[in-house]
């Protein structure tokens, strides 16, 4: 199955278009695509090392839904689902 997984912000900037288009295999969740993605692209080591540290520092949409309300890292995924990363980008 299909998913897309846009990423927005200053990641989108070091990451081409911030847009990676995925073929993924039925039944796996976000947590399961997040460590994938974190295995397969360095720039994305250098930021987060688990899949909790993404959810921690971003907003995640899939579908435009936060994934709070559809279950969190444990959201299995469809085919065609659109996830959005939204980094938190604060200072102090």
């Amino acid at each position: 199955m299909k998913i897309t997984v846009r990423f927005r912000g200053p990641i989108a900037r070091e990451m081409d278009d911030g847009v990676l288009e995925m073929e993924i295999e039925d039944g796996l969740t976000l947590n399961d695509l997040f460590v994938k993605i974190i295995e397969q692209n360095s720039y994305l080591q250098s930021i987060w090392k688990i899949s909790a540290e993404i959810d921690r520092d971003s907003m995640i949409l899939c579908n435009e839904v936060d994934i709070g309300v559809t279950g969190g890292l444990n959201t299995t995924l469809k085919d065609g689902d659109i996830l959005t990363i939204l980094p938190l980008v604060h200072g102090g």
